[in-house]
C-alpha cells in the first residue's frame, strides 16, 4: 500500500533523467539568449543588478563581473511571495536543501548544493555583516531574523572563500531596511489564518530633526497553535536602526535587534503512527525558547586616492532553553551564546595599467563563548571559548571590456578551548588554520550575454561536540579524538543573460569534491562501537537552471530547476552500516523544481500561483542506502492581493491540494517522519504611508 505521495512503485528513470533532453533544453536557452525577437517585444532594458562581491558591503559590483552564481531577492519580491519566514523565501531558489526536522512553522533547516546540515550546517548567514550561525553546531535560528525588516537577500551558492570558515555550501547575505531621508513613513500589518496563526507588525522611519540622521523601527508579534499537538509558538521581534549619511562620503548605521520566542517542537513520529493519525505527536512537551540581543555597527567612508573603508563591529547574545522528551529520557538544557568581534575592509577602486581594478583587503576577528548546562535524565556542564582570526585579499581586474579576472585568498586561524566540568577527560584545546585561494573570470561577449568560471576553496573546523569519544571495550575510557578540518574545492561554470526586459536566465554547473567530512564511524565491528572520524572523500555535483519571464506589467513567470547528486567516494563503515563508493548522502533530493506565475489583470490586482516539486531522498541515518526513500512531493500555493490607495489586502493559501507529505525522515529501529502542514490559509491587511 502506498503512503501519501509515495512513488516507489512507479517506474524509475535514470537519476540524471533525460541527459539528452536536458542538453536540448540548454541549447534552446542559448538560442533564446542569442537570437531574441527584438520586434515582437518591447525594447525596455533591465536595470543593472549590483551585488556585494566582498565580505562587507562597500563598493558593489555589477553581477556581470562576479564569477559565480548570485541570487538577489528584494523586499518587493519577498512581499509578492507572501513569505512569513526567510525559509519561505529561500524554498523557491535553486540549489536549496530544505527540510523541517523540528515540527513547527519557524525552524526549518536550510543548506545548499548537496550539503544537508548533518551534523553541522555549512551555509553561513550574515545579517548586516554579522554572522548569525550559532557557535556550537553552526545552526541558524531563522526565526530570530526580522523578515519584515529585510531590504535585500543575496545568496552566493557554493564555497564562499572570502566569508571564511563554515561556508562550504554558500552564503546568505541579508541587509535590513533603514529610514528614508525624504519624509517620515509608517505602516502596519494585521494577519491571521488557520492553525491559530496570527501576525501583527508595525514599522516607521524617516529623517530625524538632527541633520543627516535617519531612523527605522520595526515591531512584529507572531502567534501560532500549529497543525499538530504541541507544535505552535509565539515570538516578538523588535528591530531598530539609526543611520547617518553625509553626502556620498560617509554612511553609518547602528542596528539593534531584540527577539523573544517560545516555540514548541513536535518532532518526528513513527511512520506507522502517522498513517493512522497524520497529526500525531509521538513525544509531546518539547520546546525551545530564545532571548536575543544583537547590536551591529556599520560604517562606510570614502577616502582620498580612490580608497574607501568599511567597518563592522557587533555584539550578539542569545540565551536559549531546550526541553526534550525522548524515547529514552528527558533533558532540559540551558545554552548561552555570546559573540563579539569586528571586520575592517579597505577597498581601492581605480585603474591599473589603464584598466579598471578593484582591490579589497580585510581583517576579521571574533570571539565566541558558549555554555551548556543540561539536567534531568542527562547531565552536562560544558563551556567553549573560541577565538577566530581571518585575513583576506581579493582583486578584480577588467583586462578587456568583456573580460574580467578575479583572484583572492583568505587565511583563517581558529582556536577552540573546550571544558567539560563533569568529565574533565573530554576537555581539550585545538587550533586549526588554513589558507584558501579563489580565482575566476567573467566573459561578456554581448551586453546581454555572459559566461563565467569560478574556483574556490573552503574549510570547516570541527565543532567541540565532535571530539568526545570513548575508548574500546571493556574499559570505554573517555578520550578526545583527533579530527581534521573538512575541506572543499568548488568548480563552477555558468552562463547568464537576458532578452531586453522580458526574459532572463542562468545556467550553472558545479562540482564540489570534499575531503575529510566528519561522520560517526565504527571502530570495533565486533561490538559495533565507534567515534566521529574523517571520511576520506565525498562529492557534490549538479546543475542549476533559472528562467524568469515578464510581459509588460501583465504577467511574470519564473522556473528554477536543480539536479543534485551527493555521493560517498570511498568505502566506510558507519554506525548506520557499510557504505560503499557511490552511495548517496541522505536528505539530498536529486531533483527540485520551483515555479510561479503572477498575473496582474488590473493595475491594483495581483493573482499568483506557486509550485514546488521535491524528488525522492534517503532518510537521515541511511547512508548505506538500504531503506525506503522519503517520497517525492509537489506542493501548490497561491496568493491574491489588491491595493487601494495606501491599503493592501491579501490572501495566501499554502498546500492548496491538502497534500500529505514529509520533508524530513530519519531511520532508526523504524522510519520516523515529520509531517508537513495541510492546507493553510492566511489573510493579511497592510497600510503604508
Amino acid at each position: 500500500m502506498l503512503e501519501p505521495g509515495d512513488l516507489s512503485d512507479l517506474p524509475q528513470h535514470n537519476p540524471f533523467v533525460g541527459e539528452e533532453v536536458f542538453m536540448k533544453a540548454r541549447a534552446l536557452v542559448f538560442l533564446f539568449l542569442l537570437f531574441h525577437p527584438a520586434v515582437a517585444y518591447p525594447q525596455d532594458t533591465l536595470p543593472p543588478v549590483v551585488v556585494t562581491s566582498s565580505r562587507l558591503r562597500d563598493v558593489e559590483e555589477p553581477v556581470t563581473r562576479v564569477p559565480g552564481k548570485v541570487i538577489s531577492i528584494t523586499a518587493e519580491e519577498i512581499q509578492k511571495l507572501g513569505a512569513k519566514t526567510v525559509q519561505e523565501v529561500l524554498q523557491y531558489q535553486t540549489g536549496v536543501v530544505l527540510y523541517d526536522s523540528i515540527g513547527n512553522d519557524f525552524q526549518q533547516t536550510i543548506d545548499f548544493r548537496g550539503f544537508n546540515g548533518q551534523p553541522v550546517t555549512v551555509t553561513s548567514v550574515f545579517v548586516d555583516g554579522v554572522r548569525v550561525n550559532e557557535s556550537d553546531f553552526n545552526q541558524v535560528n531563522f526565526d530570530l531574523i526580522p523578515i519584515n525588516d529585510v531590504e535585500k537577500i543575496e545568496i552566493l551558492p557554493g564555497t564562499a572563500t572570502l566569508f571564511g570558515r563554515n561556508a562550504l555550501g554558500g552564503v546568505i547575505n541579508i541587509t535590513t531596511k533603514r529610514g528614508r531621508t525624504d519624509k517620515v513613513h509608517f505602516g502596519f500589518d494585521i494577519g491571521g489564518g488557520n492553525y491559530g496563526r496570527q501576525k501583527y507588525s508595525f514599522s516607521a522611519g524617516g529623517p530625524l530633526p538632527l541633520p543627516n540622521f535617519d531612523y527605522y523601527l520595526g515591531v512584529t508579534r507572531e502567534l501560532g497553535a500549529g497543525f499538530r499537538e504541541d507544535s505552535g509558538g509565539r515570538l516578538t521581534r523588535i528591530f531598530t536602526k539609526l543611520g547617518y549619511k553625509l553626502g556620498d562620503g560617509t554612511d553609518a548605521t547602528l542596528a539593534y535587534t531584540r527577539v523573544l520566542d517560545h516555540l514548541k517542537q513536535a518532532g518526528a513520529a513513527p511512520a506507522r503512527r502517522l498513517r493512522v493519525d497524520y497529526d500525531d505527536n509521538f513525544t509531546p512537551g518539547d520546546f525551545s525558547t530564545s532571548s536575543l540581543h544583537q547590536i551591529a555597527l556599520n560604517l562606510r567612508q570614502k577616502l582620498p586616492a580612490n580608497l574607501s573603508l568599511a567597518l563592522n563591529s557587533f555584539f550578539r547574545k542569545n540565551d536559549t532553553e531546550l526541553f526534550t522528551v525522548g524515547q529514552f529520557g528527558r533533558f532540559r538544557a540551558l545554552v548561552d551564546y555570546l559573540q563579539a568581534g569586528g571586520t575592517a575592509q579597505l577597498t581601492h577602486d581605480g585603474n591599473l595599467f589603464g584598466k579598471r581594478n578593484k582591490l579589497d583587503l580585510g581583517i576579521e576577528y571574533s570571539r565566541n563563548l558558549s555554555s551548556n548546562l543540561t539536567a534531568l535524565d542527562f547531565n552536562a556542564n560544558k563551556a567553549t571559548r573560541e577565538n577566530i582570526l581571518g585575513a583576506y585579499l581579493q582583486d578584480s581586474y577588467q583586462l578587456f571590456e568583456s573580460l574580467n579576472l578575479v583572484a583572492g585568498l583568505r587565511y583563517d586561524w581558529d582556536q577552540i578551548n573546550f571544558v567539560d566540568h563533569l568529565s574533565p577527560a573530554f576537555s581539550f584545546r585545538k587550533i586549526y588554520n588554513r589558507l584558501n585561494p579563489k580565482a575566476g573570470l567573467t566573459y561578456n561577449p554581448l551586453k546581454n550575454l555572459g559566461f563565467y568560471f569560478n574556483y574556490a576553496e573552503g574549510f570547516r573546523a570541527p565543532v567541540a561536540e565532535e571530539f568526545a569519544a570513548f575508548g574500546p571495550p571493556p574499559t570505554f575510557t573517555p578520550t578526545v579524538v583527533q579530527l581534521k578540518p573538512v575541506k572543499s574545492r568548488n568548480f563552477e561554470v555558468g552562463v547568464r543573460g537576458n532578452v531586453d526586459s522580458w526574459l532572463e536566465g542562468s545556467l550553472a554547473l558545479f562540482y564540489i569534491p570534499v575531503r575529510d567530512e566528519i561522520l560517526f564511524q565504527v571502530t570495533d565491528a565486533t561490538t559495533f562501537t565507534g567515534q566521529n572520524a574523517n571520511v576520506d572523500r565525498t562529492l557534490r555535483r549538479g546543475v542549476e537552471l533559472s528562467l524568469k519571464a515578464r510581459y509588460q506589467k501583465l504577467l511574470e513567470y519564473f522556473v528554477n530547476y536543480t539536479v543534485t547528486k551527493a555521493t560517498f567516494e570511498t568505502d566506510v563503515l558507519l554506525f548506520s552500516g557499510q557504505v560503499e563508493k557511490g552511495d548517496e548522502l541522505p536528505l539530498v533530493p536529486r531533483h527540485r523544481v520551483s515555479t510561479g506565475v503572477t498575473v496582474n489583470p488590473l493595475d491594483n490586482l495581483s493573482l499568483s500561483l506557486f509550485g514546488n516539486f521535491v524528488g525522492r531522498q534517503f532518510l537521515n541515518n541511511d547512508e548505506p542506502n538500504n531503506g525506503k526513500k522519503l517520497a517525492s512531493y509537489f506542493v501548490l500555493g497561491s496568493r491574491a492581493s489588491y491595493q487601494w490607495q495606501n491599503w493592501t489586502g491579501s490572501i495566501t493559501i499554502n498546500n492548496l491540494t491538502n497534500r500529505k507529505y514529509s520533508t524530513y525522515g530519519i531511520l532508526g529501529a523504524e522510519p520516523f517522519r515529520v509531517p508537513a502542514p495541510g492546507t493553510a490559509l492566511f489573510t493579511n491587511i497592510s497600510f503604508r504611508y
